[in-house]
């Protein structure tokens, strides 16, 4: 009898498990993306395509990037993915931020697709092949860290984005433990140096991790705004940053009509790094611009030398390559 009741309660437990196991299956995963979009697949994606740089970069980050089956145009142009993911560069090319190609999408055979929001109107021509279609649009540090959370979800690499996000609070905590000095007003540039970054930009974060102080956002504005050189002149920043890629720092200290402003007078116009991807937009690498900057502003608590081992470490940990200071720019 007592054998015959072990025997009842194992089947009862197998079934109750199968039954669990059977309502996972169907409930699947769900997400709701940064189109407000709900999206259900069954199980993590195994393959997955991606039309957006910053989903790309992220989703190699997390140690998926044998996932990936199509990436965006210009792969070529990224050196983060001849450093770390040299295979992409021979995937098919699928779009850019104004146009995606659903018919070569449809080939790469993916999951799910990962989309920015500008692109939403793909959504629907994709999902009516039976593609998932992820719209992303991290265009703060809330929504980058709510993007990496949904990449990881719907990709299964949810431990690698704690380890992450674990990483970046102990970098935080060990180089930024000091008091703001109001004093460090900060003047960001993007390409050109009369294109500015104000409230609600990831750059402007960036400066308020480093304990800097966006000076164009103080005046209330907003995204990037083009302004004139009297602007500039009247904001009369101590640092002016300049985005990777356009004006460079000798170009601003040459200019004639620049050269009262104290960022000018002192030396301290800098350009962001680094030569593998730059520090200053969303990916997981910001955070070494976050350093970067308080190194800039804050040298006797931040050191340079402190700021390039942790980036090599950081590429080590999180995209498995060895690279050098002089590889990153320093």
């Amino acid at each position: 009898m007592k054998k015959m009741t072990a025997f009842c309660l194992a089947v009862m437990m197998s079934l109750s498990l199968f039954g669990c196991s059977q309502a996972q299956q169907v409930e699947g995963i769900t997400i709701v993306d940064q189109g407000g979009r709900k999206v259900t697949l069954e199980k993590p994606a195994e393959k997955v395509a991606s039309g957006y740089y910053i989903a790309t970069t992220t989703i190699i980050g997390l140690g998926g990037e044998d996932m990936l089956t199509g990436v965006e145009m210009k792969a070529e142009t990224r050196p983060i993915y001849k450093a770390a993911a040299s295979k992409l560069l021979d995937l098919p090319a699928l779009g850019n931020k104004k146009m995606f190609h659903v018919e070569e999408c449809a080939k790469a055979d993916p999951d799910v697709v990962f989309l920015p929001v500008s692109l939403k109107e793909y959504a629907a021509q994709l999902e009516e092949l039976g593609i998932a279609t992820v719209l992303l649009n991290p265009e703060t540090q809330e929504q980058y860290d709510e993007a990496v959370q949904i990449i990881a979800k719907v990709c299964g690499k949810e431990e690698a984005a704690e380890d992450y996000f674990a990483y970046r609070k102990e970098l935080y905590d060990t180089y930024l433990d000091f008091e703001a000095d109001d004093s460090k007003q900060v003047y960001m540039a993007g390409l050109d140096l009369l294109q500015a970054a104000g409230k609600d930009m990831y750059q402007a974060e960036v400066i308020h991790d480093a304990k800097g102080i966006n000076a164009y956002a103080q005046e209330g504005n907003r995204g990037w705004q083009s302004i004139n050189v009297e602007t500039l002149l009247s904001l009369n920043p101590a640092y002016i940053l300049l985005e990777n890629g356009g004006i460079t720092s000798e170009e601003v200290y040459a200019d004639e009509s620049l050269q009262e402003l104290r960022a000018v007078k002192n030396k301290q116009v800098y350009v962001f790094p680094s030569a593998l991807e730059t520090w200053d937009t969303p990916n997981l690498s910001s955070c070494l611009g976050t350093l970067w900057c308080a190194a800039i502003l804050y040298p006797q608590e931040v050191s340079m030398e402190a700021v390039e081992k942790e980036a090599i470490d950081f590429y080590k940990q999180f995209y498995d390559i060895d690279v050098t200071g002089e590889q990153l720019g320093f």
